[in-house]
């Protein structure tokens, strides 16, 4: 058979028409999928189903020149008489097929336009400064840990630290919600889908990756996905020396910033330049930070002294270094307070001197200050943490912000928070614990719920739940809540407090006795109970005894809801200008709250 004849007789038996149905079947079923498939997050089997049907085209061309539909079903058509065949049919059948398919076609390809339109349109429209509402409510993203593909396995910290900065570089952008590091890293590990994990964090775009380092060498992939449909709206490799970090930090920043439409007019994002090595040190110090331990925190420190003596500009590592003396000195009490500050103070403040843009050293340096009384300073540096990264939310539920503002300022600022890290449950006990300060009871007992339900067993909620039962006026439910505490200060302190409301009177004595000569510097939990018996004048003489010794608890215990038979009395007024407070500061006075 010649050319000529061959073509021919590809055309009788139809095999042309055959293989442009089977091609555009085979584009509209590709397309469906592309659609439907991210909803499920099986994007996966859309390249599966590619090749599948790549692999299937020549049996189906085969198939087309081998076989002939008939009335009486499929026969071959060499065993088909030429004038009983019905081919020309056939064909005219296919033609319909063949018009309709690309009729199918060309909806889906105006569908596929207009709903990628704004992604494409944001190299084109990057400059453009009037966003649609749409697009604006678009501006929201969550960093995933990035996966450590290293051979070992042995660069978790590496990986962790990576994508942190990146999410730390985003978050500096006022009109972009970025959700923080616990909630985001929170997911490390777990079988979830994006599609979840967005629901979960309520945002719209996902940026995950995954680091390979080999000796001097890395590999970083990242990608930037739509969690609305599961789209990869952009995904880039990077093939880097391990100087050339900070560079691919700031790269990936800011082309994915491109990709949400977020990026700035004339503003460049820029990470810090920092020695290699002490910046490997200072990750390693920041996981172990995180631990939230006395022990790692100690180990953070001493692996923070090492990254600062390699290189002494990097401000993080200074800022750092000074959360981790605040912690011990405040929270685990495993140094003095006074050594804590001695070293803590200025640690923040050479951070500050380095780098006067990074937010954390002025919330850091504000702990220190209001531990001191220094409420003035604590208050300007609060400020200007929140000036600099609003949406931070360790700044917003930092010590002044949770302290020493109006129930209004408050609530908002934690709420903020919470929007912004939603999986740190600690910040929904803050809020319930603010809330019951001020009466709004069934509001603290919502967000307390939350909290106990991810922490059943932690310290204090019992004994918060205790003080709400009492203001409820169940004395007995807070008594039998109290004794459910296993912190042995607030147990006793509680149980006090239930006697009293009780009216067993001499039990309360007699168990207060013993706290106070247990716990004699707890100058502000004594008074609060002297406010309860209704002895002020004992009252407030262990409120000054707590302004004198320095006692932190007092920043906080002044919005106790013991405290509103005091408030009423002059020497209220007396005590609070003892402590020169800032204007506008959100302690109540004269029985207002």
């Amino acid at each position: 058979m010649n050319l000529k004849k061959f073509l021919a007789e590809l055309k009788r038996r139809n095999v042309w028409k055959a293989a442009m149905a089977y091609i555009i079947a085979s584009w509209i079923i590709l397309q469906v999928m592309a659609v439907l498939l991210p909803a499920w997050d099986a994007t996966e089997y859309i390249r599966l189903v590619f090749y599948l049907l790549i692999g299937a085209f020549p049996f189906w061309l085969i198939f087309s020149w081998i076989y002939e539909i008939t009335p009486d079903g499929i026969k071959k058509t060499q065993n088909i008489d030429p004038e009983n065949s019905i081919s020309s049919k056939t064909g005219f059948r296919l033609n319909k097929i063949i018009l309709g398919a690309l009729g199918i076609a060309i909806v889906l390809l105006f569908i596929n336009i207009f709903r990628n339109t704004p992604a494409a349109a944001v190299e084109t429209q990057a400059d453009t400064l009037a966003l649609t509402d749409s697009i604006d409510s678009e501006k929201s993203i969550a960093v995933l840990a990035f996966a450590d593909m290293s051979p070992k396995k042995d660069q978790e910290y590496f990986s962790d630290g990576i994508s942190e900065e990146i999410l730390n570089l985003l978050a500096r952008i006022p009109e972009l919600k970025v959700i923080s590091r616990t909630s985001s890293f929170s997911f490390k590990g777990k079988d979830v889908t994006t599609r979840e994990i967005a629901e979960a964090l309520d945002v719209n775009h996902i940026l995950e990756g995954s680091v390979r380092k080999s000796g001097n060498t890395l590999r970083i992939t990242a990608q930037l996905i739509n969690a609305s449909n599961g789209a990869h709206l952009w995904s880039k490799t990077f093939d880097r020396d391990m100087a050339d970090i900070f560079k691919i930090q700031d790269e990936i920043a800011t082309e994915v910033t491109r990709e949400l439409k977020a990026t700035l007019m004339d503003e460049e994002i820029k990470s810090k330049e920092v020695d290699t090595e002490a910046y490997t040190i200072y990750l390693q110090a920041r996981q172990l930070g995180n631990q939230f331990t006395a022990e790692s925190n100690q180990s953070a420190i001493e692996l923070l002294k090492k990254s600062v003596a390699i290189d002494s500009t990097y401000a993080p590592s200074w800022a750092l270094l000074s959360r981790m003396y605040s912690r011990l000195g405040y929270n685990f009490l495993t140094i003095p307070k006074e050594e804590a500050y001695r070293k803590g103070v200025p640690a923040a403040m050479k951070s500050i001197e380095l780098d006067p843009e990074y937010a954390l050293a002025y919330a850091y340096l504000s702990i220190f200050q209001t531990s001191s009384f220094d409420f003035t300073n604590a208050a300007d540096n609060i400020q200007k943490a929140l000036e600099l990264e609003p949406n931070n939310p360790e700044v917003l539920a930092s010590s002044y912000v949770f302290n020493m503002v109006g129930l209004e300022e408050k609530v908002a600022a934690l709420e903020k928070a919470i929007s912004i890290n939603p999986l740190d449950y600690h910040i929904y006990f803050n809020l319930g614990l603010m809330l019951y300060y001020e009466g709004h009871l069934e509001e603290a007992k919502e967000n307390l719920k939350i909290y106990a339900q991810h922490y059943p067993d932690a310290a204090v909620r019992h004994y918060v739940n205790g003080g709400i039962l009492i203001q409820e006026g169940k004395p007995d439910a807070a008594y039998e809540e109290m004794q459910k505490e296993e912190d042995p200060f607030f147990k006793k302190h509680g149980t006090i407090l239930a006697l009293i409301a009780l009216g067993k009177q001499q039990e309360a004595n007699s168990l207060f006795e013993e706290f106070i000569f247990e716990y004699p510097t707890e100058a502000t939990n004594i008074a609060q109970i002297y406010a309860v018996m209704g002895k002020k004048d004992q009252a407030f003489d262990s409120l000054k005894k707590a302004i004198a010794i320095n006692d932190p608890t007092i920043t906080e215990g002044l919005y106790y809801p013991e405290f509103k038979s005091l408030r009423g009395d002059p020497r209220w007024v007396e005590l609070i200008n003892l402590l020169k407070l800032p204007e506008g500061h959100g302690v109540p006075v004269q029985g207002k709250t």
